[in-house]
């Protein structure tokens, strides 16, 4: 063959013939509403990252320019678009993605938070293997869903809990539903022993939001920690609306009870941060499954967390943790000041956490998971359109907003909006 190619094997000749076999590996596109910090977006950082260290090509596509957590995907050599949502219109936005999705070839595209990503969906060609993820255990998660059932080839979610309720909803009656949980970075340093004599270290990572969050719930947590008399610190980690209020609320006057509030964290800055701490403290009163809980537990943090269905309870048991009942407020409290008075018996949930999140939930078993509910060959794909006839978003209570002649005007409105 190499002297048939000298003599004429043309590059052009080359890429046609390879265009005309069936692809064996996949390409997977990674479609996102927004790469905001939180668990979604971690998520696409854990399993991007994984994929490109299997060779297999990756790319994640944002509707939003927004990307806090750019390090860590460029970190991965995760390729990432991000459109600006304030210069540009959704349907632009949209083409532009399908754009980008032509150019790049994917064998699948999974669509991963928000309606439209799920957009995505209904303009891609034939052959294409389309999936949607759910990742919060959430009504409007649900209904975002459901008028995008006849576009998915398998939809994804992240407890067993999710599973069975869209099982049981007619409009995915012929839609092949997965169980996909997260996985998180297991790492190879042990955590850091359990100090008997320091006071416990307690840890709140997430988004500082009372809507799911319940983060109007640590003032009071916080009283009941000071009337016990244990000495603590208690770290909260992140951003949100309610920081200003939970600073305002969350003061003591012990030098042996504080409270520090150490803003956003780098993903890659997690783990040590993590190694510095004992308990990990979530109120929610819903969840997906919290990709925080699992990189907790991960570094050995005892979670004291909200005992709830979904996600929570397929990780957490009494070996490896508290489960408090979400209308138990002074529950979390209480737990914290019985895994202070039972130093042995933190030390052991510690040890039951890290192994539980080693054996089911570390990237390696999440992405073996993945790539498992896929086809295992490619199907050939349908050429891509030059062009595309962008209709309005499915669930848009007003078409009217998406219609040729309103568009001419939110372009121009869009091109002199402030940043």
């Amino acid at each position: 063959m190499g002297a048939a190619e000298n003599d004429g094997w043309t590059w052009r000749a080359k890429l046609k013939m390879e265009e005309s076999q069936p692809q064996k590996c996949h390409r997977i596109a990674l479609v996102s509403g927004g790469l905001g910090l939180g668990g979604s977006t971690t998520f696409l950082i854990n399993f991007a990252g994984e994929l490109k260290r299997r060779g297999i090509p990756v790319e994640v596509m944002s509707f939003e320019r927004e990307n806090p957590l750019a390090a860590d995907f460029d970190r991965q050599n995760v390729p990432v678009l991000c459109l600006d949502q304030r210069r540009i219109i959704f349907e632009d936005r949209l083409e532009k993605i399908l754009k980008n999705l032509a150019r790049f070839q994917p064998t699948v595209v999974i669509s991963t938070l928000a309606v439209t990503s799920f957009e995505v969906l209904r303009y891609v060609p034939k052959g294409i293997f389309r999936m949607a993820m759910g990742q919060s255990h959430d009504p409007l998660v649900y209904d975002a869903l459901r008028p995008y059932s006849p576009w998915m080839d398998l939809l994804a979610m992240v407890s067993q809990t999710m599973k069975s309720t869209v099982a049981a909803m007619p409009e995915f009656a012929k839609v092949p539903i997965a169980y996909l949980p997260y996985g998180v970075p297991i790492g190879d340093a042990k955590p850091t022993e359990k100090n008997l004599g320091r006071p416990l270290r307690i840890l709140y990572l997430g988004r500082l939001e009372q809507e799911q969050k319940r983060v109007r719930l640590f003032p009071e947590i916080l009283r009941q920690l000071c009337a016990s008399g244990i000495p603590f610190h208690w770290t909260i980690a992140g951003t949100g609306s309610e920081r200003e209020y939970l600073e305002a609320n969350l003061k003591s006057a012990s030098p042996n009870q504080t409270i520090s509030f150490v803003g956003p964290v780098g993903y890659a800055d997690v783990p040590a941060m993590m190694k510095r701490h004992d308990i990990y403290l979530l109120a929610s009163d819903y969840e997906g499954l919290p990709l925080s809980l699992l990189e907790a537990m991960a570094q050995g943090l005892v979670p004291v967390v909200s005992d709830l269905e979904s996600g929570i309870r397929e990780v957490v048991d009494d070996s490896a943790g508290m489960l408090v009942p979400t209308q138990n407020v002074s529950g979390y409290a209480r737990a914290i000041i019985h895994l202070h008075e039972h130093r042995d018996e933190l030390a052991k949930k510690s040890a039951a956490a890290r192994l539980r999140v080693q054996r089911d939930f570390s990237v390696t078993a999440m992405t073996d998971r993945w790539l498992a509910a896929l086809p295992q060959v490619p199907s050939p794909v349908e050429p891509w359109p030059k062009r595309w006839q962008i209709a309005g978003v499915l669930a848009a209570g007003n078409p009217l907003y998406f219609s040729r002649p309103i568009r001419v005007l939110r372009r121009a409105a869009a091109r002199v909006r402030k940043n």
